[in-house]
């Protein structure tokens, strides 16, 4: 194709999306994070951090589960809150209110505007998708609310955990519930969902996922959290991914990830929506312009 064929081309489908609404020509437009627990939003916290805080778009949060099944990680945490949170009678008691505190700290740093909290019961770690839902997850509740909040909400895009098989089966069932809210709205509204990993190993989908043709098999774009910006380009987001985290501290898995992750990867749901594709490129395009001159105390 022609160069300028394909720019040309590119320009109308740009000027086509600003027309519909789906993305601003200032900002990203409105994101929701779908996540199982409080402290998930660390795999994509510098991609929230761009879009709420220098991109000035509007980012809220979900989680369905208290996290209360994370006492095991709590040892750090104990001499913190003075409670033996490792004793599981008292972790799983006292642990709601504290992971929920530490979730509205952490979204304070990221930008996040709203958070809601589903209180589904976190019972351990599994790679079984089916686990929440069936042990104590409503997942007719949970995607009822989460398809209302998106017809309310008018969200352009929506993140998640990629659900991979080996990953914690908490992560795979609600980027489900998500993808399965998202389907239950009229076309004309569906946000794109993005599946995000801070691992880029191609992604191998279960035959359900492979059957619905849902998510390609490498992701679409990076955000790269060395990424230098501010007065001589001193900092980088994974000062912020540091600084989020560390608001979570009755937890220790997460933490010990920080400095090991440096890029943020992002799968399309190719079926969540009209041009999703084409949708999500936009986005992406925008968390790169000018990303080199962001910074306030330039």
């Amino acid at each position: 194709m022609d160069l300028r064929l394909f720019h040309s081309i590119r320009f109308a489908l740009i000027c086509a999306f600003l027309a519909t609404g789906w993305i601003s020509a200032q900002t990203p437009g409105k994101t929701l994070l779908v996540v199982a627990h409080p402290d998930d939003e660390y795999y994509f916290a510098a991609t929230v951090y761009r879009m709420a805080v220098q991109l000035g778009g509007r980012v809220d949060e979900l989680i369905v589960t208290n996290g209360e099944g994370g006492f095991r990680y709590s040892t750090l945490a104990e001499p913190y809150y003075k409670k033996s949170l490792t004793i599981e009678a008292i972790g799983r008691k006292e642990l709601p209110a504290i992971r929920r505190r530490e979730a509205i700290n952490a979204g304070k740093v990221l930008g996040i505007q709203k958070h809601f909290f589903f209180d589904q019961k976190d019972q351990r770690y599994t790679i079984d998708e089916e686990e929440g839902p069936n042990h104590g997850w409503n997942s007719a509740l949970i995607t009822d609310k989460i398809s209302t909040l998106m017809r309310q909400g008018h969200y352009s895009y929506v993140f998640s955990v990629l659900p991979r098989s080996t990953t914690h089966g908490h992560h795979q069932a609600a980027t489900a519930l998500a993808a399965s809210a998202i389907q239950s709205l009229p076309e004309n509204i569906r946000p794109v969902l993005l599946g995000f990993d801070t691992n880029a190993s191609d992604y191998v989908p279960t035959p359900q996922a492979e059957k619905d043709e849902r998510w390609a098999s490498s992701y679409a774009n990076a955000f790269d959290r060395m990424t230098t910006f501010g007065f001589q380009k001193s900092l980088t987001y994974q000062i912020v991914v540091n600084w989020m985290i560390a608001e979570h501290k009755s937890q220790g898995m997460l933490q010990t990830m920080v400095n090991k992750d440096p890029k943020e990867y992002m799968w399309v749901d190719l079926a969540s929506a009209p041009e999703a594709q084409t949708r999500g490129s936009l986005l992406f395009h925008l968390l790169r312009m000018d990303l080199a001159h962001d910074g306030k105390s330039q």
